[in-house]
This record gives C-alpha cells, structure tokens and sequence, in this order.
C-alpha cells in the first residue's frame, strides 16, 4: 500500500510541475496591449521647432526635421520593446538603429532609447538618449537598458522636449 502511495504521490508532483512548467508568462512589455499604444503611435512635432519631431508607428520611430520644405528623415530605428511605466502615461523605447544620423553612421545596428512622459491623446513630452560625455549606443539591448536612463543624466525633459501631434 505505501509502494502504491509513493507512485501516486510521485505522478502527482511529475504532473504538478509539468502543468507548473507549461504556464507561457512573458515578462516582455510589447507583448501587453497597453491601452496608450495608440496614443504612442502617432506623428509627434515639437512645440518649439515647427517641422521636427519623431513618427512612431507600430515597429519603428523615425526622427525627422524640414529642410528647404522637405522632411528628411534624420534617423530610423527599430523598436525592440517598450517599457510602460505605472502610470501608463510614461515610458522607455528601447530600439535599435535601421539608419544611422548622418552626424554619427558609427551607430548603425546599435541599440538607443527614447523616453516619453505626460502622453495625451494630442501631446506628449519626448527626447532621446543623449549625454555630453557618455555614448551615443549600445552593442546589445540589455546594455541599452542600464545605461540609457534618467538617472544616469541621458534624459532632459524641458521646453525644448514636448510634442503635439500632427493629423
């Protein structure tokens, strides 16, 4: 009988973890709908400098400006995930360069960031990574998330920052 028990008990446990191990919980924040994304996924220009700003879509974020009343695309990248933050208002753009700015080609197929805040359904606060003295990317994206942070000083949030978007 306890031979019996011991089987019983061992299918059991063999069952338990094997349900236990079959959960598919993905810790990926592009992989949530958040109910803002489409308030992301708009054409944003800058409140300050008519004809710049940056155009989200779904997959990628082009950074454009006007030249001689034609946009130019200064930089493409890819986004690689979006990082929500609690308030859903807020946020990271971990992503990755498709075309590098003509003012520094050495960043091609590295890793960047671009973070947001106080996002409306017709504003938003944005600015991408940068620091006097620190780099312009990052070899791979978990590198992209430790450095590129507020804390560490790549993020200005000014004037010079907030965004309306262009229908």
């Amino acid at each position: 009988m306890q031979k019996q028990i011991k089987i019983l008990l061992t299918i059991i446990m063999a069952l338990a973890l094997a349900v236990s191990c079959s959960k598919n919980e993905t810790t990926d924040p592009t992989s949530t709908i958040n109910a803002n994304l489409t308030k992301l996924q708009q054409k944003w220009e800058y409140t300050t400098s008519a004809g710049s700003g940056y155009n989200i879509t779904a997959d990628k974020v082009d950074s454009y400006y006007t030249d001689n009343n034609t946009e130019q695309i200064s930089y493409s990248v890819s986004i690689e995930e979006i990082a929500w933050y609690s308030d859903n208002a807020s946020g990271m753009i971990y992503c990755k360069y498709t075309t590098a700015p003509s003012y520094n080609q050495g960043v091609a197929n590295k890793y960047y960031a671009i973070a947001f805040k106080d996002l409306t359904s017709d504003t938003i606060d944005i600015c991408g990574a940068y620091k006097s003295d620190g780099v312009s990317a990052t070899d791979t994206l978990s590198e992209a998330k430790l450095e590129f942070t507020e804390a560490n000083g790549y993020f200005t949030f000014n004037e010079y920052s907030k965004c309306k978007v262009i229908k």
